[in-house]
Parts: structure tokens; sequence; C-alpha cells
């Protein structure tokens, strides 16, 4: 009997594979960590471009364009969703055939609109009341400043001063007339000066407000005859009559408010003018001639 020494760990000689397996095991591949190679899926993840950026409140994206015109149309009267559309339409029509007066009063002539829109015959027999009072009650200071500028006579007062600076009166005069000197006339001149003074500080208060007090009723007007051309067509006679006799009274108010202010301008001008002669009056021409009497009465008294 034969002993063979075994090897360590002799298991023997392995069958070598088979070259055409039956049914081969497909081995899942194994898992890698944090594999962000190409071979992934692009479709499943967003697309990124560029590296990752910080947190940014910079670039805030823009409202849309729409979105801001709407937001401020909205603030427009003109545009005011919760108008009359017949307040509206007066607008647009204010907006085309008015285009200077609509930039500087558009907000004064939205609230006349809804004041007289929907209109009715109530609404213009009393339209401008409140206006019209206000104006005829303006026009008294332009007239009393007319007056009282009348009264001073200051044009005869300057003219009988300057008339004792023309030498030695005649012999009629010496016989008939008392001698008057040209500083008798330095007081009331004075005073008269003063009061034109007063009066052009007076009338450019009354005449601001009585200007103030004719646009205001020219707006008045406008919107009366805006509302004309919205009812042209309508049925009510009477409505139409109304809106004729209305818009007639605030023209003519307009008109009468426009003369006594070009009066008044002619009246301040006037004064200005005598405000001058005036002063050349007591600053040059009254000194001189008290010199020129001191020079006499000394050489007289020398000689």
């Amino acid at each position: 009997m034969t002993h063979k020494t075994p090897k360590a760990f002799d298991f023997g000689e392995a069958p070598e594979p088979s070259a055409d397996p039956v049914d081969p095991v497909e081995r899942p591949a194994a898992p890698r960590a944090f594999d962000f190679s190409d071979e992934q899926d692009d479709s499943a993840a967003p697309d990124r471009a560029g590296p990752p950026r910080a947190l940014s409140f910079d670039d805030v994206p823009k409202a849309p364009a729409a979105a801001t015109v709407t937001k401020k149309s909205a603030a427009r009267p003109l545009f005011d969703s919760e108008d009359h559309p017949a307040v509206r339409d007066a607008l647009a029509t204010v907006h085309v055939d008015y285009p200077d007066v609509f930039a500087h009063a558009e907000q004064r002539l939205a609230i006349l609109f809804r004041r007289i829109l929907p209109v009715r015959l109530a609404l213009v027999t009393d339209w401008a009341e409140g206006p019209l009072m206000e104006q005829a009650a303006l026009l008294q200071p332009i007239t009393e400043l007319v007056l009282r500028f009348t009264q001073m006579g200051v044009p005869a007062l300057l003219e009988a001063a300057l008339d004792t600076t023309k030498g030695p009166p005649s012999m009629f005069g010496r016989l008939f007339r008392r001698p008057t000197s040209p500083a008798e006339y330095r007081p009331v001149l004075t005073s008269s000066r003063a009061q034109l003074v007063q009066l052009l500080a007076d009338s450019e208060v009354a005449m601001r407000n009585l200007e103030a007090s004719a646009q205001d009723l020219g707006l008045h007007l406008l919107v009366l005859a805006v509302v004309s051309t919205l009812v042209e067509d309508a049925p009510d006679a009477a409505l139409r009559d109304a809106l004729v006799q209305r818009r007639t009274l605030i023209q003519q108010a307009v008109r009468q408010a426009e003369l006594s202010v070009l009066q008044m301008k002619q009246v301040r001008q006037q004064a200005a003018d005598l405000i001058g002669q005036v002063s050349s009056f007591l600053t040059v021409t009254l000194p001189a001639l008290e010199m020129a009497q001191a020079q006499a009465g000394n050489n007289r008294g020398n000689s």
C-alpha cells in the first residue's frame, strides 16, 4: 500500500468553465458612490448653465410691461373704470379737442364731469352758480380801485406843480392869482405817491383773484360745451335750451372778467407812470429849483 503525502490546501484541479454556458447569470454592476460621470441620463436632471452662484437679490426680475401700464393708467381719471361711460366719453373728447386744457386741468375736468353727468335739467340750470356769484363779488374791488385812482387826481396835481416851475407868472397871473411855490406841492404829491404804490399792491391781489375765478368759469364753460355735443341729438328740447342759455350766461361773465382785468391793467400802467413822474418831481426837479432860488437870493444879497 502506497501512501502519498497530501499537499497543503490542495483542493484538486478546478474544473474549467464551459465554453457555451446554457444559462449564464448576469451579475448586477456594483454601485459607485457619488458617481457624476457623463454616463448618467441627462434627460432626468435639469440643465444648468455654468457653475452655481451665491444667492443674490440684485437681479430682480422686472414686472411685465402690461402690468405697469395698467397700474399707471388706472390712476388717471380718463381711464377710471368706476366712472360713468358718459364721463369717460367726455374726458376723451376734451383730450382730443382741447389737449392744452386737458394737460393742466385733467383732474379738475374729471371732477366737473362727474358732477354734471349723467346730465339732467336741474343740474344744467344750476351749473356754475357758485363761481358766478364769487366772480360778481370779486369784480367789486376792481371797480373800487378804478374809482379810487380817478378820485386821486394825480395828473392834475402834477401838472399844477410843474406849472410853478416855468418861470415868473405873467402880469395877469400876478394880479389875479397868488403866486405858488413848487415846494407847496411836496406834501400832497408825497401822499399821492404813497397812495399810488398802495393801489398797485391792492390791484395785484384783486386781479389775481379775478383771473383765477375767470379761469374756473372757463372750465365750467368748456364742460357745458362738451356736454352739449353729447346730448345734441337728445329729444329733450328743454334740456338743450337750458344748455344754450347757461353757456351764454357763463360766456358773458367770463368776458366781463376779462374786460375788468384789462381795465385794471391800464390803470396800473398809468399809476406806475405817475409814480415815476412824481418821484422825479420830488427828488430831482424840486431840489434843483430850491437850489436855484437859494443861489439867486444869495446873489441878490451880495449885490
